[in-house]
């Protein structure tokens, strides 16, 4: 048997090259697939927006303005619909549904029509469900940026090395059966 590796060494250039260049590919991608690490969560920064993005996920914004306005375009409100936008009424940018007018809305509806406070709960639900979703993009959204951030040159250079080495040991224990 001979080594393809010793007999060709134009060919282990070449293949050191692909296999630098397939390396530093992987590596690249690995920047964003990796997850972040427990330094990255920590730092100040990531804190503080994770942070701001938490309390405003219930905060009265240009969102629920907007939610609000689609219910309101209707011609004939439920009155579990009524109900839910007049929980709004007032608010400003920042700030909070209370906990207990939502618990009283729902009383209330419950003792006038209990298919009206079914209907008002799904509301509830379903502006809950969009919150969380949102709350989740702009998580995800923030986790790329801080991924971004990261250095290139190293995941770059980590990856054409080990590309590059283990092309190498590959290429060196490549046999060819004389025949």
């Amino acid at each position: 048997m001979k080594v393809e590796a010793i007999n060709n060494r134009q060919n282990v250039v070449w293949t050191l090259a692909q296999g630098a260049t397939i390396g530093a590919a992987a590596g690249l991608a690995g920047k964003y697939v990796l997850p972040l690490t427990p330094e990255e969560k920590k730092c100040d920064e990531y804190v503080k927006v994770m942070g701001k993005i938490h309390s405003q996920k219930n905060a009265y914004n240009f969102r629920t303005e907007k939610y609000l306005e689609t219910l309101k375009s209707k011609e004939n409100l439920s009155l579990a619909e009524d109900r839910f936008v007049k929980l709004f009424d007032g608010l400003k940018e920042g700030e909070h549904v209370k906990l207990g007018s939502i618990r009283k809305a729902i009383v209330d509806l419950t003792k006038i029509d209990k298919l009206a406070a079914a209907d008002f709960r799904g509301l509830c639900r379903e502006s809950s469900k969009a919150v969380k979703d949102t709350t989740k993009q702009c998580i995800s959204a923030y986790n790329l940026v801080t991924k971004h951030i990261r250095p290139t040159g190293f995941f770059v250079t980590t990856g054409a090395v080990v590309g590059a080495f283990i092309t190498l040991i590959n290429d060196v224990l490549k046999t060819e059966a004389k025949h």
